[in-house]
């Protein structure tokens, strides 16, 4: 009995045995069916089986179910003096019934049968008992053990289904995962997974095992139709011993079909997918029952699957949440850095750009003048571009004229226009910048070029806001808005007669100076970063960034040319550049341009005395002289002394004359980088 893994393997061997020590020629076992209180026959020997599967003895009746009852074996040699007895074949004469008994509970009966009258003896009773006894036990032992393995099996797909779960937040990868899971490690026969579609107010299956397609798209219920819906509705979990024959199974979408075996001994379990006082949906499993399955084993087990499948939902939608707070909280922080750092195409976060910023936004909207003063490079066309389209003007012309880059001959021309044959080459009527800027804005750039004689001709436009054309006789009205520009000095210029005084107090109505980048040093990076993208991505580049020693280097370059050279800059690094960071070599104009510092300025961190290690005479290193007391005063560091000093106010030196960049003072000192760094470290040099 010890040599078997198997129940019914064991069970069909017991009763063997039976038979084969009493010699007797039928017999069979019986196992107690405790939710119907009855005898049901797993094995027999010499019976007629459709007999025995429609004869369901109750406990308590017949000398079985006597024994199965009481708990005391039963010998009948003669089973016609016996009232108890049922008679299930007309051969039988004599009957020997052993229970089965585990822990004083009953859990079967063996029943043997004789042709014989007088077949049986007291020490066949007994040892029938004894038999049946030990493989009670060692019945329920395997019993025991299959629901453990069956647990060990369940808490192993547990874990798998777990590790899906925390694998992917994609959400129908998630629940095909288990399905599929369930599906390969507990052999369920089939399985869904249905939830409730808020904008179709229906249970729709969204992930399903063993169905096609065309069978998912059939799986919709409404909340409380069939099986699925009720539980959904009530909430609580349930099993279904028998699908097939129960009247709230509707089949829509043809599971029994893939039962063609027995749909009759296939059972449903379902559990809800719970979310604190919601239901989400339901998960469904279908399995076809043997002998030993545990039902309530699975639908523990399931309602765990629904847990986890409850948990992947929530976090999902809290990844959904964070991914549109995150998004919110970008488009708001866009915002902000739009209105704090970034008016129109102009980038800084320097006091003087916020200022700048904040009379840009006063000024764009009104019809006054401006003049826009600042070195060359520092954007103010920019600034004309920020005022015209951030005003009501913005959908109107905005016309742009540099007035040093026409001759004079000719500006007054593209200003104003002219009539056909009123000079030579007119062969036209032409309109003038001004005219077509009507209702817009027009920028002069480089106002402070402009001809005295065209000053006046401007004066007037402000003045009367009407233009004449050159060869015309008729003024004509128009409403320009002007923005001029200018990087020279127009008081200086209107102090030298240069300018007119009128000219200029019309223009300078608003007047906008823009910051050199010198002296916004905190934009430097900004700009550098906007750049770097900018031309990476017109050249299509993969450069990542700058390096700290390049960008040391860019803070500290005096920028004459202002925005516009540092824009070049990037842009000729971003084309030129071979690796991935952008560094020193790549801005190698800079550095030829970078003022030294003349050599009488550079400072020495230890100056030009050092202590000998007695403290006797301190060391003149820079008259170059050492006398004899001084050297005997190094005794035994006198190389390390002076080598070290020699070499940190070389570097020293040579840190200052190339403003740090470590590529160029190595290559100075005629050593490689990573020497230069561990020299530094050495001598504690700070920079």
């Amino acid at each position: 009995m010890n040599s078997t893994q198997d129940p019914d393997g064991l069970l069909e061997l017991i009763l063997d045995r039976c038979i084969q020590i009493c010699g007797v020629e039928s017999g069979s076992l019986m196992l107690i069916d405790e939710k119907q209180s009855v005898l049901d026959a797993v094995t027999s020997r010499g019976m007629n089986q459709q007999i025995l599967r429609e004869t369901k003895l109750k406990i308590g009746q017949g000398i079985t179910g006597v024994a199965a009852s009481t708990g005391k074996a039963k010998l009948v040699n003669d089973v016609s003096k016996d009232p108890d007895y049922i008679q299930v074949k007309e051969e039988i004469k004599s009957e020997l019934v052993a229970p089965m008994i585990v822990e004083d509970d009953v859990i079967g009966v063996i029943s043997l049968d004789s042709n014989r009258l007088n077949a049986f003896t007291p020490e066949m009773l007994e040892i029938v008992s004894v038999l049946a006894n030990q493989a009670g036990q060692i019945f329920k032992n395997l019993q025991t053990i299959r629901s453990l393995e069956q647990r060990t099996k369940i808490q192993a797909t547990l874990i798998e289904i777990s590790k899906v779960v925390s694998s992917t937040l994609d959400q129908n990868e998630v629940f095909d995962s288990i399905m599929v899971t369930m599906e390969k490690s507990l052999r369920l026969e089939k399985g869904s997974i249905v939830l409730f579609n808020k904008e179709e107010a229906l249970l729709r299956i969204v992930a399903a095992s063993g169905l096609s397609p065309e069978e998912i798209e059939k799986g919709t219920y409404q909340p409380g139709e069939g099986i699925t819906g009720k539980v959904y509705e009530s909430g609580e979990p349930i099993i279904i011993e028998s699908v097939a024959s129960h009247p709230d199974f509707l089949n829509r979408v043809g599971y029994l079909s893939h039962f063609k075996h027995d749909p009759n001994n296939v059972s449903l379990l379902c559990a809800p997918i719970l979310s604190e006082q919601t239901t989400l949906g339901v998960v469904n499993a279908f399995i076809v029952q043997n002998k030993h399955t545990d039902l309530k084993s699975f639908l523990d087990f399931l309602q765990v699957v629904a847990s986890i499948i409850s948990q992947s939902i929530k976090i999902q939608n809290l990844v959904e949440e964070a991914k549109k707070e995150i998004s919110r909280e970008n488009i708001q922080l866009k915002r902000e850095l739009k209105n704090k750092y970034k008016f129109g195409s102009l980038i800084g976060k320097a006091a003087s750009m916020e200022k700048m910023f904040e009379k840009i936004q006063l000024v764009a909207d009104s019809r006054a003048s401006v003049l826009i003063t600042g070195e060359s490079g520092t954007g103010k066309e920019m600034i004309a571009n920020a005022i015209h389209y951030n005003s009501s003007r913005s959908e109107n012309p905005f016309i742009k004229i540099n007035c040093a880059a026409i001759p004079e001959n000719l500006l007054e021309s593209e200003l104003f226009g002219h009539k056909k044959g009123s000079f030579t080459g007119a062969v036209t009527d032409k309109k003038g910048k001004f005219e077509l800027a009507d209702t817009g804005t027009i920028f002069l750039d480089e106002i402070g070029e402009m001809d005295l004689n065209l000053q006046s001709k401007l004066l007037r436009v402000l003045q009367e806001r009407e233009i004449e054309a050159i060869g015309s006789t008729k003024a004509k009205k128009v409403d320009v808005r002007i923005i001029a520009a200018t990087n020279a000095e127009l008081e200086q210029l209107v102090a030298e007669k240069k300018f007119r005084a009128d000219l200029f107090y019309r223009l300078n109505v608003v007047k906008i100076n823009t910051p050199p980048l010198r002296d916004r040093v905190e934009d430097i990076p900004l700009l550098m970063n906007h750049f770097l993208e900018k031309y990476t991505k017109d050249n299509n580049k993969s450069i990542k960034g700058i390096s700290r020693e390049a960008s040391r280097l860019l803070l500290k370059y005096r920028w004459p040319g202002n925005v516009r050279e540092l824009e070049n800059v990037i842009e000729r690094a971003v084309v030129l550049a071979q690796d991935e960071i952008l560094n020193e070599e790549d801005f190698a104009d800079i550095l030829s341009n970078m003022e030294e510092i003349p050599e009488s300025t550079v400072e020495v961190s230890h100056a030009n005395h050092v202590e000998s290690s007695s403290g006797t005479e301190p060391l003149d290193l820079g008259s170059g002289r050492l006398t004899s007391g001084q050297l005997d005063g190094l005794d035994g560091r006198a190389m390390e002394i002076v080598v070290s000093e020699v070499e940190s106010r070389l570097i020293q030196y040579a840190m200052k004359k190339f403003r740090y960049t470590k590529t160029r003072v190595a290559k100075y000192l005629g050593i490689n980088r990573n020497t230069l760094d561990k020299k530094i470290k050495e001598l504690n040099i700070e920079y």
